[in-house]
């Protein structure tokens, strides 16, 4: 779906998904108006965007590199991971006599975000802002099993 080329006759103010109002270009010839609306509509304006890489760049500088946070880990720290029901992963780090829990989608971005959690709380309150973490995704919901297939 290319942007159409052509007379624009219309220019209305749409909201975009970060909630900014934008112009919106209606061409005189456009048989794709629908989807280029809904596309425009379900996503952010060119600002939100490069506020939010920003952010995202400012949160990661604050992380432990995932070697540097594996080397931090003590002697005899132990992970253990379950997959839950739904197809996720949970798991609980334990050294040192702290321990910090975790959800994720594989076993190995659990593994790191466990290890980055536990340094960041072996450091302490002021090394780890709060708005530094990284907010937990939702698990994602169980995939259908298609037909003639079975779980084990």
């Amino acid at each position: 779906m290319a942007v159409p080329t052509g007379e624009v006759v219309d220019r209305p103010m749409v909201a975009r998904a970060c909630g900014c109002v934008k112009e919106f270009q209606h061409y005189k010839v456009d048989k794709y108006r629908s989807q280029r609306l809904a596309k425009f509509q379900g996503t952010r304006c060119e600002d939100c965007v490069a506020k939010l890489n920003e952010q995202q760049k400012q949160a990661a500088a604050v992380l432990p590199k995932k070697g540097e946070a594996f080397q931090a880990l003590p002697a005899g720290t132990q992970i253990a991971l379950a997959r839950q029901p739904d197809g996720s992963w949970g798991g609980t780090l334990t050294g040192e006599g702290r321990s910090v829990t975790g959800a994720g989608e594989s076993p190995h971005g659990l593994t790191i975000a466990l290890a980055r959690q536990w340094v960041l709380e072996a450091r302490g309150p002021a090394a780890a802002p709060a708005a530094a973490a990284p907010a937990a995704k939702p698990p994602a919901a169980a995939k259908p099993v298609p037909a003639g297939v079975r779980k084990p």
